[in-house]
């Protein structure tokens, strides 16, 4: 069942110009957490990887620093490898998975830079992770739709029989680091985001939004408070992972 969000609210729509007028402020406490947080790096390369099994699924990534694996020490314990694990247990099948994209990504760099390398083996199972930059660099509404839309309308030419997974933005009003009003606007901006995005995504019978997380639970972030740790990754791939079950997504790639 596609899942239902209400539209943007006003004050949803109002985050980016609030965020324009607030611009000073905004700056000087966003530059103040990063002064107090270590900026943690991507997990090493590679971004792929295989668990055995027969007759192998193939999983890509694409997107920011959560696909790139930033708060954790092994590639391995990422999004999408931990997606792969949940594919591959239920599935009793062999999973290979692979990630691009790069950590600070907006919707505008994957385009440009990334997604010559997209195509590559044909994959079964797309995950899309992005968006909280083009929410925490305050990119345009109308702007960011639109990319979005060539990257999902890209993605499914180049692998057209994927579903598409796309993860919702991050719940900024749940991270503990960040201060008012900051929290307040980069909340508002990626729910009006993320509420224009998802019916455009569902609109299209090859492609899902997860939907908005429930609250992180103690342990989800990594140590700098922004991203998630290995804790955080496995419990947000088994979250993404089983509302795309329930909704039907593997139906076509039965266990085996």
């Amino acid at each position: 069942m596609k899942q239902a969000l209400p539209a943007p609210t006003v004050a949803h729509r109002l985050a980016w110009p609030t965020a324009l007028a607030l611009s000073p402020l905004l700056f000087a406490q966003g530059r103040y957490v990063r002064s107090l947080h270590p900026k943690m790096p991507p997990a090493p390369t590679p971004w792929d990887g295989s668990i055995e099994g027969p007759d192998s699924l193939h999983v890509l990534g694409v997107g920011d620093s959560t696909v790139a694996g930033v708060g954790v020490s092994d590639a391995a314990l990422g999004l999408v490898p931990q997606f792969s694990q949940a594919l591959h247990e239920w599935s009793n099948r062999g999973v290979s998975y692979r990630s691009i994209g790069e950590s600070g990504a907006t919707s505008k760099e994957i385009l440009a830079q990334f997604l010559a390398a997209a195509p590559g083996t044909p994959a079964d199972i797309v995950i899309v992770s992005l968006g909280a930059n083009d929410a925490k660099d305050l990119k345009p509404l109308a702007a960011t739709i639109r990319r979005f839309e060539r990257l999902t309308d890209f993605l499914h030419e180049a692998h057209p029989s994927a579903k598409l997974l796309f993860s919702s933005l991050p719940a900024f009003n749940q991270f503990p680091t960040l201060p008012q009003p900051l929290k307040a606007v980069l909340y508002g901006h990626s729910q009006a985001i993320e509420r224009t995005l998802r019916p455009l995504v569902e609109a299209r019978p090859f492609a899902i939004m997860s939907p908005p997380p429930p609250a992180y639970s103690e342990g989800f972030f990594a140590p700098d408070g922004f991203h998630p740790s290995v804790s955080g990754y496995r419990d947000w791939a088994r979250f993404a992972f089983q509302d795309a079950l329930e909704r039907g997504v593997f139906e076509s790639l039965s266990p085996r």
